[in-house]
């Protein structure tokens, strides 16, 4: 698998939880079905005809299409854009030294086609709205 493909195929992982922000429930709940049928039905030694469907399905929308080109920019940790560095606002260094952004946790669905970082340690985690199973770490 090429990392072009990996990046692709993590968008496509990350992007699910951002759908309810972007489409109307109906749009957001159908366009969340199509990502996951080609996450969870494609053969995985078939990898490049899995990444290039997810292209086209991401590329056909602007804000999909936008999460798609800043996730591989991202190469290669292919993070959601509000979990990169890049992104986010940092305050001024202070006498003690400047940190940094601190990275989210992140939680995959064990089978593979659901990620999801957590925003705060307050946040409860989610189910996989796919497989209804708890999101493991890692």
């Amino acid at each position: 698998m090429t990392s072009d493909n990996h990046g692709i195929i993590e968008a496509g992982r990350a992007i699910r939880p951002y759908l309810a922000d972007w489409f109307a429930p109906q749009d957001a709940a159908a366009f969340d079905q199509g990502i996951a049928a080609l996450l969870t039905t494609a053969n995985p030694a078939d990898a490049g005809t899995q990444a290039g469907q997810l292209r086209a399905l991401l590329e056909g929308h602007p804000h999909t299409g936008r999460f798609l080109r800043d996730v591989l920019a991202d190469a290669p940790h292919y993070r959601p854009p509000d979990q990169q560095p890049r992104y986010q606002r940092t305050p001024r260094p202070s006498p003690l030294g400047d940190p940094g952004p601190v990275a989210a946790d992140r939680y995959n669905c064990p089978r593979g086609d659901y990620t999801w970082y957590r925003p705060d340690l307050g946040s409860a985690i989610p189910t996989c709205p796919t497989h209804q199973v708890t999101l493991v770490r890692g």
